[in-house]
């Protein structure tokens, strides 16, 4: 029997590299993405738990670098069963009338265009196995649009569309495509709302705690599953309650 893996891109991050010590518990081999930080630690973690992990370069603004990833990626393991598109950046608060247009370049090269390139290069293999799935990483802001923060809530809301359309260009590979948006999520991300205005976003969270990676990679190796089978084109919010914050 072949042993299931799974390809994360963003491993570097919170939620992507607990992404991968979850699925990597649950047998499978990981490939991970490597930009600019190092991936070494993670990796020493996942080969403790009994699985094989490969780690490639992965720069989201050029196609060359994500077509070169993919095709190594589904080289190095005989059967991928999930890509987890979980790369991208943040944005700094301020009025979208008011930034410079390369941050907004910026923003929509990683965030949309890269995670398009992604999937674009994930189906050519996993179509052509006709077994597998994506699973994007949106955000609440996707969803409802986050005040200050337009670009970012642009391309989380591409990425959505994306995973709607796609599932349903794929379907007849049977190969499914979902999205999971998070919420206010303890990460580096986050890290830089403090004081008052992070007390502030938990008071506005039915569940009053703000979420964990382990809350997101958690729903995402369900969607990854055979449980799931039969769920495709969706976008789950994992956000405590809270539908936006003001």
């Amino acid at each position: 029997m072949l042993r299931k893996t799974a390809i994360i891109t963003g491993s570097s991050g919170g939620i992507g590299s607990e992404t991968a010590l979850l699925f990597a518990r649950n047998g499978y081999n990981i490939v991970l993405a490597k930009h600019k930080v190092s991936t070494k630690e993670l990796e020493e973690k996942i080969i403790a738990l009994g699985v094989e992990v490969k780690t490639f370069p992965l720069e989201l603004e050029s196609h060359k670098s994500i077509e070169k990833f993919f095709a190594s990626a589904f080289k190095a393991f005989e059967y991928v069963d999930v890509v987890v598109c979980c790369a991208g950046i943040a944005e700094k608060f301020g009025l979208f009338f008011e930034k410079d247009v390369k941050d907004i370049d910026r923003m929509i090269n990683i965030n949309m265009r890269g995670t398009m390139l992604c999937n674009k290069e994930a189906l050519k293999y996993l179509t052509a196995q006709k077994h597998g799935n994506i699973i994007n990483i949106s955000s609440i802001y996707g969803e409802s649009g986050g005040s200050y923060e337009s670009s970012y809530s642009a391309t989380k809301g591409g990425i959505i569309a994306l995973t709607k359309a796609l599932s349903l260009e794929v379907a007849p590979f049977k190969v499914r495509v979902n999205a999971v948006a998070p919420g206010f999520i303890d990460t580096k991300m986050t890290s830089s709302i403090q004081g008052s205005d992070r007390a502030d976003a938990i008071n506005q969270i039915p569940l009053k705690r703000l979420g964990q990676p382990l809350d997101v990679a958690n729903l995402i190796l369900f969607l990854a599953q055979d449980t799931a089978s039969y769920i495709t084109g969706e976008c789950f919010s994992v956000n405590g309650g809270v539908k936006r914050f003001d």
